[in-house]
Protein backbone atom coordinates (compact mmCIF):
# COMPACT_ATOMS: atom_id res chain seq x y z
CA UNK A 1 0.00 0.00 0.00
CA UNK A 2 1.15 3.47 -0.88
CA UNK A 3 -0.61 6.30 0.82
CA UNK A 4 -0.47 9.76 -0.70
CA UNK A 5 -1.28 12.66 1.07
CA UNK A 6 -0.92 16.13 -0.59
CA UNK A 7 1.27 18.36 1.27
CA UNK A 8 0.10 21.58 0.25
CA UNK A 9 -3.07 20.83 1.67
CA UNK A 10 -3.29 21.91 4.87
CA UNK A 11 -4.97 19.80 7.84
CA UNK A 12 -8.04 20.96 9.18
CA UNK A 13 -7.47 22.42 12.91
CA UNK A 14 -9.29 23.77 15.49
CA UNK A 15 -11.67 26.83 15.00
CA UNK A 16 -11.47 26.51 10.86
CA UNK A 17 -14.20 26.79 8.79
CA UNK A 18 -15.11 23.43 7.56
CA UNK A 19 -15.52 23.61 3.89
CA UNK A 20 -18.25 22.78 1.26
CA UNK A 21 -18.57 19.42 0.14
CA UNK A 22 -21.08 18.19 -2.36
CA UNK A 23 -22.06 14.32 -1.15
CA UNK A 24 -24.98 12.12 -2.57
CA UNK A 25 -26.72 10.11 -0.32
CA UNK A 26 -27.89 6.50 -0.47
CA UNK A 27 -31.44 8.10 -0.73
CA UNK A 28 -30.75 10.08 -3.78
CA UNK A 29 -30.51 13.14 -2.21
CA UNK A 30 -27.67 15.65 -2.80
CA UNK A 31 -26.14 17.01 0.92
CA UNK A 32 -23.79 19.47 1.03
CA UNK A 33 -21.53 19.84 3.79
CA UNK A 34 -21.60 21.66 6.03
CA UNK A 35 -24.95 23.43 4.89
CA UNK A 36 -27.21 21.07 5.09
CA UNK A 37 -26.23 20.09 8.80
CA UNK A 38 -29.37 20.64 10.94
CA UNK A 39 -27.88 19.73 14.89
CA UNK A 40 -26.52 22.24 16.57
CA UNK A 41 -23.08 20.20 17.06
CA UNK A 42 -22.21 17.89 14.44
CA UNK A 43 -19.99 14.74 13.33
CA UNK A 44 -18.94 14.58 10.16
CA UNK A 45 -17.52 10.53 9.30
CA UNK A 46 -14.84 9.53 6.44
CA UNK A 47 -14.90 5.78 6.01
CA UNK A 48 -12.30 3.93 3.52
CA UNK A 49 -15.66 1.76 2.75
CA UNK A 50 -18.36 -1.14 3.57
CA UNK A 51 -15.50 -3.55 3.28
CA UNK A 52 -13.00 -1.95 6.06
CA UNK A 53 -14.03 -3.64 9.39
CA UNK A 54 -13.04 -0.42 11.43
CA UNK A 55 -14.75 1.63 9.75
CA UNK A 56 -18.14 -1.17 9.55
CA UNK A 57 -17.64 -0.97 13.59
CA UNK A 58 -17.22 2.90 14.09
CA UNK A 59 -20.39 3.21 12.64
CA UNK A 60 -22.24 0.64 14.25
CA UNK A 61 -21.16 2.51 17.21
CA UNK A 62 -22.03 5.81 16.27
CA UNK A 63 -25.66 4.31 15.39
CA UNK A 64 -25.48 2.54 18.90
CA UNK A 65 -25.19 5.93 20.52
CA UNK A 66 -27.19 7.81 18.51
CA UNK A 67 -30.08 8.41 20.59
CA UNK A 68 -27.88 9.67 23.30
CA UNK A 69 -26.24 11.92 20.42
CA UNK A 70 -29.25 13.38 19.27
CA UNK A 71 -30.57 13.96 22.83
CA UNK A 72 -27.42 16.26 23.09
CA UNK A 73 -28.15 18.10 19.66
CA UNK A 74 -25.03 16.29 17.66
CA UNK A 75 -25.69 15.21 14.35
CA UNK A 76 -23.53 12.37 12.09
CA UNK A 77 -23.19 11.77 8.98
CA UNK A 78 -20.49 9.49 7.04
CA UNK A 79 -19.20 9.21 3.42
CA UNK A 80 -17.15 6.91 1.76
CA UNK A 81 -15.96 6.18 -2.50
CA UNK A 82 -17.84 3.56 -2.22
CA UNK A 83 -20.74 2.68 -4.83
CA UNK A 84 -24.14 3.68 -4.01
CA UNK A 85 -24.66 -0.15 -4.37
CA UNK A 86 -22.29 -1.41 -1.53
CA UNK A 87 -23.43 1.40 0.43
CA UNK A 88 -26.98 0.99 0.57
CA UNK A 89 -25.93 -2.77 1.47
CA UNK A 90 -24.05 -1.50 4.45
CA UNK A 91 -27.18 1.48 5.67
CA UNK A 92 -29.58 -1.56 5.04
CA UNK A 93 -27.09 -4.39 6.89
CA UNK A 94 -26.47 -2.60 9.86
CA UNK A 95 -29.48 -0.46 10.07
CA UNK A 96 -27.74 2.94 10.33
CA UNK A 97 -30.07 5.67 10.72
CA UNK A 98 -27.86 8.76 9.96
CA UNK A 99 -27.27 10.43 6.62
CA UNK A 100 -24.86 8.34 4.23
CA UNK A 101 -22.41 9.32 1.65
CA UNK A 102 -21.28 7.44 -1.27
CA UNK A 103 -19.24 8.28 -4.84
CA UNK A 104 -17.22 10.25 -3.24
CA UNK A 105 -13.84 11.56 -5.35
CA UNK A 106 -11.10 10.44 -3.98
CA UNK A 107 -8.82 13.74 -5.60
CA UNK A 108 -11.57 16.15 -4.26
CA UNK A 109 -11.94 15.06 -1.03
CA UNK A 110 -8.15 15.13 -0.76
CA UNK A 111 -7.78 17.95 -1.98
CA UNK A 112 -10.69 19.29 0.23
CA UNK A 113 -9.72 18.06 3.37
CA UNK A 114 -6.50 16.98 3.50
CA UNK A 115 -7.13 13.28 4.23
CA UNK A 116 -4.61 10.57 3.24
CA UNK A 117 -5.63 8.44 0.81
CA UNK A 118 -5.04 5.08 -1.47
CA UNK A 119 -4.69 6.54 -4.73
CA UNK A 120 -4.03 3.10 -6.47
CA UNK A 121 -4.37 0.02 -4.72
CA UNK A 122 -3.83 -3.56 -6.42
CA UNK A 123 -6.41 -4.84 -4.77
CA UNK A 124 -9.53 -2.47 -5.17
CA UNK A 125 -10.38 0.86 -6.27
CA UNK A 126 -8.96 3.97 -5.06
CA UNK A 127 -10.09 4.96 -1.07
CA UNK A 128 -10.19 7.77 1.57
CA UNK A 129 -7.84 6.93 4.75
CA UNK A 130 -10.64 7.32 7.51
CA UNK A 131 -11.10 11.15 9.07
CA UNK A 132 -13.45 12.20 11.91
CA UNK A 133 -14.40 15.56 12.39
CA UNK A 134 -16.72 17.46 15.04
CA UNK A 135 -18.29 20.65 13.95
CA UNK A 136 -19.65 23.74 16.33
CA UNK A 137 -22.85 25.56 15.84
CA UNK A 138 -21.02 27.76 13.87
CA UNK A 139 -20.15 24.99 11.54
CA UNK A 140 -16.13 25.44 12.90
CA UNK A 141 -14.04 22.32 13.52
CA UNK A 142 -14.11 22.03 17.44
CA UNK A 143 -11.81 19.02 16.57
CA UNK A 144 -10.17 16.66 13.74
CA UNK A 145 -8.81 13.33 13.51
CA UNK A 146 -7.04 11.56 10.79
CA UNK A 147 -5.86 8.47 10.26
CA UNK A 148 -3.01 6.90 7.74
CA UNK A 149 -4.14 3.35 8.34
CA UNK A 150 -7.00 1.53 9.45
CA UNK A 151 -6.85 2.12 13.35
CA UNK A 152 -7.47 5.84 14.50
CA UNK A 153 -10.92 7.63 15.08
CA UNK A 154 -13.83 9.18 16.91
CA UNK A 155 -15.73 7.04 19.43
CA UNK A 156 -19.29 8.48 20.01
CA UNK A 157 -18.65 8.62 23.51
CA UNK A 158 -15.69 11.04 23.00
CA UNK A 159 -17.75 12.83 20.90
CA UNK A 160 -20.65 13.38 23.67
CA UNK A 161 -18.06 13.84 26.19
CA UNK A 162 -16.41 16.85 24.13
CA UNK A 163 -20.31 18.78 23.19
CA UNK A 164 -20.92 18.53 27.14
CA UNK A 165 -17.92 20.37 28.02
CA UNK A 166 -18.19 22.72 25.26
CA UNK A 167 -21.68 23.46 26.46
CA UNK A 168 -20.52 24.12 29.84
CA UNK A 169 -18.11 26.76 29.03
CA UNK A 170 -20.72 28.60 27.56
Amino acid sequence: MVLARKSQVPLLDVGDAFPQLELTLVSGRRFSLPTDLSKPFNVVLVNRGFWCPFCVGQLIAFQAGLPTLTEEGIGVVSFSADSREKALELVAEKKLAFPVGYGASVDGVADTLGLYYDPAPTHMAPYLQSAGFLLGPNRQVLSAVYSSGAIGRFVWQDVLGLVRYVKSLA
